[in-house]
C-alpha cells in the first residue's frame, strides 16, 4: 500500500465492532493496566503532557485527561476525531484536551512542543511507511520521555491463518489486508519492532500481549463467559511468556534515552 489508511469510511463500524465490543473492552483493560503499572506516576504524580497520535475515539487518551493530564488528540480521520470530541465534552475534560486533525507525519515538535508520553496505538500497521513514521514520531518525545506503542502482531495473524487451514496464504507471505478491510496493511513482528527501538536508543521497559486467549476461543465458549472473568484471565497472562507473544496486538512501553 502506498497511502496511510484513513478510517473516515469505517468510523461507525469501529465504534460498534471494536470500541463497543468485548474485544475492545479487553484491549483497553490490558493496555491501561500495563501502562499504569509501569508508569504509576500517571495516577499518582503531577500532570504530564501526552500526545495520543492516531487517537481514533481516544478512549485511553481521554481517560488520561480525566486524571488531569494535558492531552493532545491527533487523527487523520475527521469522523474519528469528531467522536473523540463528543466524548471529551461528555466527560467534561475539554479544558485539558487539544484536537489536531492531521497525518501523523505532519505532527511537529516545533508547533506542538515535546511530550512526556506519546501513545501510538493500532496505527503503525496501517501506515505506508511504518518504520520511518515511527522514527519521526519519536522526535516529539522529551529526553527520558515514554512511548506507549501497540501494534498488530504478525505472528498471531500467521497462527490464526494456519489454524483456519489457510496454509497457502501463509506460505505465500501475503498476509496484508486489502483496501477497505480491517486486516492491516503491515502486520509486524515483535522482533522487528524491538530491533527498531534498540537501533533508535529506546530502552524497552515492558511488553504485553493484548487478547492472548479470547481471540483463540470458540465463539460459543467466549460468549458464555462473563466479560469481567475474561478480562481478569487476559490480565493474568498478558505479560507472561510465552503467552504474550500470541496476543492479537502487542503493547510495548519504551523510554527515550538521554538527558536528565
Amino acid at each position: 500500500m502506498t497511502q496511510d489508511r484513513n478510517f473516515d469510511d469505517l468510523a461507525e463500524r469501529f465504534a460498534r465492532n471494536i470500541y463497543g465490543s468485548a474485544k475492545g473492552e479487553i484491549r483497553l483493560a490490558v493496555v491501561w493496566n500495563h501502562l499504569t503499572t509501569l508508569l504509576p506516576r500517571l495516577q499518582q504524580g503531577p500532570p504530564l503532557r501526552i500526545l495520543d497520535a492516531g487517537c481514533g475515539f481516544a478512549q485511553l487518551g481521554l481517560r488520561l485527561a480525566q486524571l488531569g493530564h494535558e492531552v493532545v488528540l491527533s487523527d487523520l480521520s475527521q469522523n474519528m476525531l469528531a467522536g473523540a470530541k463528543e466524548q471529551a465534552q461528555a466527560t467534561g475534560v475539554g479544558e485539558n484536551v487539544q484536537f489536531v486533525q492531521t497525518p501523523v507525519q505532519a505532527l511537529s515538535a516545533t508547533e506542538l512542543g515535546q511530550f512526556d508520553l506519546v501513545l501510538f496505538h493500532a496505527v503503525l500497521e496501517w501506515l505506508a511507511q511504518p518504520r520511518a513514521t515511527l522514527h519521526q514520531l519519536l522526535g516529539l518525545l522529551k529526553p527520558q520521555g515514554h512511548l506507549s506503542l501497540m501494534f498488530y502482531n504478525r505472528d498471531a495473524l500467521v497462527f490464526h491463518n494456519l489454524k483456519r487451514g489457510n496454509w497457502r496464504k501463509v506460505a505465500s507471505g501475503e498476509l496484508q489486508g486489502q483496501a477497505g478491510g480491517l486486516t492491516p496493511y503491515h502486520p509486524l513482528t515483535l522482533g522487528e519492532v524491538e530491533s527498531w527501538l534498540d537501533e533508535w536508543q529506546m530502552a524497552l521497559l515492558g511488553r504485553a500481549g493484548v487478547r492472548v486467549i479470547y481471540d483463540y476461543m470458540p465463539r460459543a465458549i467466549r460468549d458464555s463467559r462473563p466479560l469481567a472473568e475474561m478480562v481478569q484471565l487476559e490480565l493474568q497472562y498478558a505479560e507472561r511468556e510465552p503467552y504474550l507473544r500470541m496476543g492479537r496486538y502487542l503493547h510495548l512501553l519504551a523510554q527515550k534515552k538521554g538527558g536528565e
